[in-house]
């Protein structure tokens, strides 16, 4: 299976939706109303999820275009369902284990625990990206969304 065919399928998707979220004021009805609007973050996520894709879909364009050999890294092997089911499998762990070890304790280790089940090499990075990111997020939505995630419980 071409992975650049997907890509392509997918932001194209992707950036439709994404336009659909820029455009539409009537996408929101109550909610936490911020300084910033009720708007506000679902735009911003929506402007990165049109940058994003459009780089991948463009970059696979390209290459389809150009008529270039899907290279092996292009190439979704299909054979075998064992790394679907441990994604499932970490996923349902998150799921049961944020409301007890909190969003900080558990977020990195899942990060990480993707990461590695993709295939990433580089552990500086992952586990850079795997601590800072969820920081972010949860003091990004604390101050400025009045989001509050889980904290750590012993009970």
């Amino acid at each position: 299976m071409d992975r650049r065919k997907i890509d392509v399928g997918l932001s194209t998707f992707l950036i439709i939706i994404a336009v659909i979220i820029l455009t539409n004021d009537n996408l929101v009805e109550g909610g936490a109303e911020t300084d910033l609007g009720s708007m506000f973050l679902p735009r911003i996520v929506a402007g990165l999820i049109i940058a994003f894709a459009a780089t991948i879909g463009i970059q696979s364009l390209k290459s389809l275009l150009s008529g270039a050999k899907a290279e092996g890294s292009e190439e979704i092997i299909t054979d075998g369902f064992g790394g679907i089911f441990v994604y499932i499998g970490i996923f349902v762990g998150y799921w049961l284990a944020v409301p007890h070890l909190g969003f900080l304790i558990t977020t990195p280790i899942v990060m990480l625990a993707i990461a590695i089940l993709l295939g990433g090499r580089n552990w500086v990075p992952m586990i850079t990206i795997s601590v800072i990111t969820p920081v972010l997020i949860f003091y990004g939505s604390r101050e400025f969304l009045r989001v509050f995630l889980p904290t750590w419980t012993l009970t």
